[in-house]
């Protein structure tokens, strides 16, 4: 039985600071890490990926390398790139990804002028608007 091929949606934004590979790194991680891609899911071949997202095959080797070396995806020889799920890898990787991604948003915002106050208002007003179940947990692994 062949197994469905799944990729993201990944944007890449030129005026990142990021380099173009990492920017494809996080999206993949966040896919994995959000669920969206799950273990035995099957990655887009190098040569797909690359022309899916316009950059040089190159880039999608050194992505795929650093995400098996990092243990979120493993290789099998001519079949393709499979997704691999270590919950203690998965629960490490939310909490990296988590702490990058909290770290651009206060940087932009103080970028743009805002406070700290300003930073906390806007996260205390947001958080109260959100649409999160009422049964949902407050503390997550973030914090941890």
């Amino acid at each position: 039985m062949k197994q469905k091929t799944k990729a993201p949606h990944i944007k890449i934004d030129p005026k990142s600071p990021l380099p173009t590979y990492e920017q494809i790194k996080q999206a993949l991680k966040m896919a994995i890490l959000s669920k969206q891609l799950v273990e035995g899911d099957q990655l887009s071949s190098l040569r797909e990926m690359a022309l899916k997202l316009n950059v040089n095959p190159n880039t999608i080797i050194k992505v795929y390398y650093q995400l098996e070396i990092e243990g979120f995806i493993y290789s099998r020889p001519g079949a393709g790139y499979y997704v691999k799920s270590d919950p203690s890898k998965i629960r490490l990787g939310r909490q990296e990804l988590f702490n990058i991604l909290t770290e651009e948003y206060i940087s932009r915002a103080l970028q743009l002028g805002y406070t700290k106050e300003d930073i906390n208002k806007k996260i205390s007003k947001s958080w109260g608007e959100s649409a999160l179940p009422k049964n949902s947990k407050e503390k997550t692994d973030a914090g941890n």
